[in-house]
């Protein structure tokens, strides 16, 4: 995997988490600039034990995004979780960002056996986004007008992507792509042919992008009854 760039925010060894000051972290939030190609990047929280040894109960990266591990381990390569006085070590993270654009905290929850509460690292993630869909999804009411909307597609790298082919896969939305300025913004103008009936269509775009995943990007069409203002709106795209 290629060298990441990591810029720590330091925090003072001798006021971070005083109130569990047996275990005191360097910092507890890592950031970590990934590459266009990475599919996964490393971080790591060093931490020394003082004044009295400490015993691991438990640590939860809370998604399965994130993978944790504490170094070093034990000579069976079984998991470290007595310390004693003056001995260090680091939680270890692996992010697998496959699945994420822009800036993404995800944390680790590490609880010590008598701490009052738990200690919190935290990994900031900026995972490029080099092709943008603005909106993702088009939506129309159920029966309402079945008025055109348009998404725009930027290209955010330095160098620019080209949309070498395009698709729906759904007759019940027309579209119409535009290019604006070759290889770095376009227009998709989607209009339903009715809105009688709910429907969700789906917008391929293939690319010329030499980055595996900005290869394809998706957008979608989605037909469906109004919603009622008592509730909160949706915040989750469909995944592709």
């Amino acid at each position: 995997m290629k060298q990441l760039l990591f810029s720590v925010i330091a925090v003072s060894l001798f006021l971070s988490h005083r109130g569990q000051a047996e275990m005191v972290f360097e910092t507890q939030l890592v950031e970590i600039f990934a590459s266009p190609d990475d599919e996964e990047v490393i971080g790591e929280f060093p931490f020394r034990i003082e004044e009295q040894e400490v015993t691991i109960q438990s640590y939860d990266a809370k998604c399965v995004c994130l993978a944790a591990r504490v170094e070093p381990l034990n000579p069976d390569r079984s998991v470290k979780l007595n310390w004693k006085v003056g001995e260090s070590g680091k939680m270890m993270t692996k992010f697998d960002v496959t699945k994420f654009l822009g800036t993404v905290d995800k944390a680790i929850e590490l609880n010590v056996v008598g701490g009052k509460e738990p200690i919190i690292l935290t990994v900031r993630v900026h995972v490029p986004e080099l092709i943008s869909l603005t909106p993702t999804n088009l939506r129309w009411d159920l029966g309402g007008p079945a008025n055109p909307q348009t998404m725009k597609i930027e290209v955010k790298h330095q160098n620019p992507i080209k949309v070498t082919n395009h698709r729906g896969n759904n007759p019940k939305f027309d579209y119409q792509f535009k290019t604006i300025k070759e290889g770095w913004e376009y227009e998709v103008v989607v209009t339903p042919r009715d809105t009688s009936a709910s429907a969700l269509g789906m917008l391929s775009f293939t690319t010329d992008c030499e980055f595996p995943r900005f290869k394809r990007a998706m957008g979608y069409a989605v037909i469906r009854p109004q919603r009622n203002p008592s509730q909160p709106a949706s915040t989750t795209a469909p995944k592709s």
